[in-house]
């Protein structure tokens, strides 16, 4: 029955096609340790032990973000010695508040990123990411700082001013953009 449940879950948020629809039945389901407000998750997969992930306020987690909860390499130790004294080691992810999680990173169990922080698309996290960073590569490394990103976000707002549709299109009426070809 657990199967089941298991891909009734991961065909709803293939079907719910909003990250902030699928972070709402996320929480309204109960599938993460936590979910606060104002949260959005696009992708499209769940953690394997989703009861592991907690997610604080106003986490913004991309498209093809994956949330690894545990290792599979016990299996292969025990396979390789015919035992089966290896565990399977696992962890939890702790996403704090003001959290951006770009495309196609890679979070790992045993993993806290802390509040005002962004994960670069990509980047690959297997450590602890401090509070008010920007961190991308292989493994993640500290590039820079939250508030510079956000001024920098500010400031390219600013050329928008007065703006109501805030929709990509929209926006190109106001400056398109322009291809050599």
């Amino acid at each position: 029955m657990d199967k089941i449940i298991r891909y009734i879950r991961q065909i709803k948020l293939i079907i719910i096609r909003d990250g902030w629809k699928k972070a709402r039945y996320l929480k309204r389901n109960n599938i993460f340790h936590h979910i606060g407000e104002k949260c959005y998750y696009n992708p499209n997969i769940l953690p394997a032990e989703p009861f592991l992930v907690s997610l604080h306020d106003n986490v913004v987690i991309s498209a093809g973000v994956r949330l690894i909860t545990h290792s599979a390499s016990h299996i292969v130790f025990n396979q390789e010695e015919n035992t089966d004294k290896y565990l399977c080691q696992y962890g939890k992810i702790e996403i704090h508040d003001n959290v951006y999680i770009g495309a196609n990173a890679i979070i790992n169990y045993n993993v806290s990123i802390g509040k005002n922080s962004i994960v670069a698309a990509g980047a690959v996290v297997t450590k602890d990411v401090p509070e008010g960073s920007v961190v991308a590569g292989i493994p993640a490394k500290v590039i820079g700082k939250y508030e510079d990103v956000k001024n920098r976000a500010y400031n390219y707002s600013k050329e928008y001013k007065g703006i109501k549709d805030r929709t990509v299109k929209a926006l190109m009426r106001q400056k398109p953009v322009e291809f050599d070809i």
